[in-house]
């Protein structure tokens, strides 16, 4: 039986979890009905699970995983880190997957264990979303090869070029003012004594609608033009990074515990 209710839950994620990772490609939004159903539906086999296979140790796993799910995602939400669809996500994996559904079903893992598999899939989602900056670096780097990465108008201020050079890349703004969803603005441009200045801004929040309100007002004055550029940082569908951490949890099991055992392993 228990075999049966571990698969179900496979099942459960890939779908529900599939479904999100194509809406937040395409819209940066995800439908509610998708977490209530992998909620719902996932809580209720946990339930029957427990009852099957009832211990206390497995009741505080599942006590620490819906737990520590909860408060990441409120706080990430509240910190700007993670949107609303996000923090729903890790909820619903908080009360689905306490245990990796794979053992019941006699898979095992290549990799080291989580005893708390939700945050295996939380920490494989984050290392991959990370993994995104490296990439931005280095096609910066390629970039820079080729020519200029600044066009002189931009702050001047070395470490925050530095900075953007690692998270993010120049777009015209005609197309972040259409893709607003798509795009996080790293500068900020400031009408002062009639003439426009560009600073760098960085955030962990949700940009407001004011800076987009402000940099279209320019456009419309003519005072900035649409084809020109500005840095921004790509808004991260976070429902694939995570998607993909469940997937890699799975099969192989927590990428970060693997590095840290690495890492004391080379001390040793």
């Amino acid at each position: 039986m228990l075999c049966y209710v571990a698969l179900a839950k496979v099942v459960l994620c890939s779908i529900a979890l599939g479904l999100a990772s194509a809406q937040d490609w395409r819209t940066r939004e995800v439908s509610d009905a998708i977490w209530l159903a992998m909620g719902g539906c996932g809580a209720a086999l946990t339930a029957v699970e427990l009852l099957i296979d009832f211990s206390y140790f497995h009741l505080t796993v599942l006590a620490m995983s819906a737990a520590l799910c909860f408060a990441l995602g409120l706080g990430l939400h509240y910190l700007g880190f993670f949107g609303g669809a996000d923090a729903k996500c890790l909820w619903c994996l908080g009360v689905t997957l306490p245990f990796n559904p794979l053992e019941r079903l006699g898979f095992d893992p290549f990799g080291p264990q989580n005893p708390v598999f939700s945050i295996s899939i939380f920490n494989n989602s984050i290392l991959t979303a990370t993994l995104l900056a490296l990439g931005i670096t280095l096609s910066n780097v390629a970039k820079r090869t080729k020519g200029p990465l600044f066009t002189g108008n931009e702050e001047r201020s070395l470490w925050k070029r530095l900075f953007v050079v690692m998270i993010g890349y120049r777009a015209k703004i005609s197309k972040v003012l259409e893709r607003k969803d798509f795009y996080f603005p790293l500068e900020e441009f400031v009408l002062k004594e009639g003439r426009v200045e560009r600073r760098f801004k960085f955030s962990a929040r949700i940009v407001s609608d004011d800076l987009y309100a402000t940099l279209e007002d320019l456009v419309k004055k003519g005072l900035v033009r649409g084809d020109e550029e500005l840095w921004v940082s790509p808004a991260i569908p976070l429902i694939v990074n995570i998607t993909l951490g469940f997937l890699t949890s799975l099969l192989y099991g927590d990428f970060v515990l693997a590095i840290i055992e690495g890492l004391f392993a080379s001390m040793l």
